[in-house]
């Protein structure tokens, strides 16, 4: 499932048997049609996703001859690699607007409690971010939980849990063949490796 569909599905108002199921409320705020909640957040996060569909064109395809025809190929490396490093900023955002739906969604649900990895990241993103009560102005916000993500705190929360998980899973229970199967012992000097990162 894509972020778009997965966000409509939480925030859309017209699936309403989605969110009949999920019990959580239009736009992810108390007085769906006085506060807008989420909604702007979801034009927001789907503005981001449809400029990297443009910024993903192939660099390559805008080569012009240069130097009086003598130059036929310019790779166009720079123009791509700024193109990429902004369709990285927009990803940023969207996975920022993400965390702060689910967090919000998460606020609906309560008493119940979901994973002890989430539950650290719910409490990280709450540190910085309050909970929607009534509209407001969102991008300092989404900013807020960008610059989280940048600093890699999120993934500080989670990474023992999911190197546990990697640890834990293993590929011994598919049937053996010499292209997949991988030891454990390789999955703990990756994840060694990447504790060095």
């Amino acid at each position: 499932m894509t972020n778009n569909k997965y966000k409509q599905l939480i925030i859309n108002l017209h699936l309403n048997f989605s969110l009949a199921l999920s019990e959580l409320p239009a736009f992810l705020v108390k007085d769906g049609g006085l506060n807008s909640g989420f909604m702007l957040a979801h034009c927001t996060a789907a503005a981001l996703v449809s400029e990297n569909k443009v910024l993903c064109h192939p660099a390559s395809v805008d080569s012009l001859s240069t130097s009086a025809g003598t130059e036929d190929h310019v790779s166009m490396g720079g123009f791509a690699a700024r193109k990429a490093l902004q369709v990285v900023e927009n990803v940023e955002r969207v996975i920022a607007i993400e965390l702060l739906a689910a967090c919000q969604a998460i606020e609906f649900l309560r008493p119940l409690k979901t994973t002890k990895p989430l539950e650290a990241v719910y409490h990280l993103v709450r540190s910085l971010v309050k909970p929607w009560d009534k509209d407001r102005f969102m991008a300092p916000d989404i900013d807020a939980i960008t610059d989280l993500l940048c600093r890699n705190k999120v993934w500080d929360e989670t990474k023992s849990s999911i190197d546990q998980y990697y640890i834990e899973t293993t590929t011994d229970s598919r049937p053996s063949s010499p292209t997949t199967s991988r030891s454990i012992s390789h999955k703990r000097r990756r994840i060694d490796t990447n504790n060095n990162v």
